[in-house]
């Protein structure tokens, strides 16, 4: 590792950018958001705020680097290293956006995801999608037969619950990799492209009340 770029401060996102072979990569400051989410727990004592009374602004331990290198293996793919970082860490799910994280490797989790085997198939998108039988995404199907297939979700992961059939979607593969999706498809509304995890997890870390 070469030197320090910069420092999470109490207005910047909780992480470290440190070079590494020449190239900028986000180190998570744990502690940091440990922190932040105290914070924001001590805020909000009553669970007011929205997914608060699910996940209790309670982060749950980090997972083990076996554990998430066992997945990348299983399922031929390599996690975006922003969500890959917090999970060894920071912390395997819990306080989070929405409802908070699925833990990761959990039932709950594993029930959300539509086939892992599936992560190492590219996300077919770019651009906010709506189902169409003119725009088909799978070429295996006929017009009018992809209805909620899992060829709309290859290379992605369900994160967390918004409610009323909304999710959130981490883009593990494919030219998206990193972005967080918000999946409003089962509301009749886009899947849409979001910012990288990092970003995405820290605006709700910072957000105030």
């Amino acid at each position: 590792m070469a030197g320090l770029c910069s420092v999470a401060s109490s207005h910047a996102p909780a992480f470290v950018r440190l070079a590494v072979a020449g190239r900028l990569r986000a180190v998570w400051i744990a502690e940091d958001v440990r922190a932040r989410v105290r914070s924001r727990a001590e805020a909000d004592p009553e669970f007011r705020e929205h997914g608060a009374r699910r996940h209790r602004w309670r982060l749950a331990p980090p997972v083990s680097e076996a554990a998430v290198a066992g997945l990348e293996r299983k399922h031929r793919c390599e996690l975006p290293l922003s969500y890959r970082t917090f999970l060894t860490t920071v912390s395997g799910g819990g306080a989070g956006p929405a409802y908070g994280l699925y833990e990761f490797g959990s039932v709950r989790w594993l029930d959300w995801q539509e086939d892992l085997d599936l992560l190492s198939v590219p996300f077919p998108h770019t651009e906010p999608f709506l189902p169409s039988p003119e725009h088909p995404v799978c070429t295996e199907h006929a017009p009018g037969e992809e209805d909620f297939s899992p060829c709309w979700f290859t290379g992605s992961l369900v994160l967390a619950e918004i409610g009323c059939g909304s999710f959130y979607r981490l883009v593990v593969t494919g030219s998206a990799r990193g972005q967080v999706w918000t999946d409003d498809l089962g509301c009749g509304h886009t899947l849409s492209p979001g910012p990288d995890f990092r970003d995405w997890y820290t605006q709700w870390l910072n957000r105030s009340f």
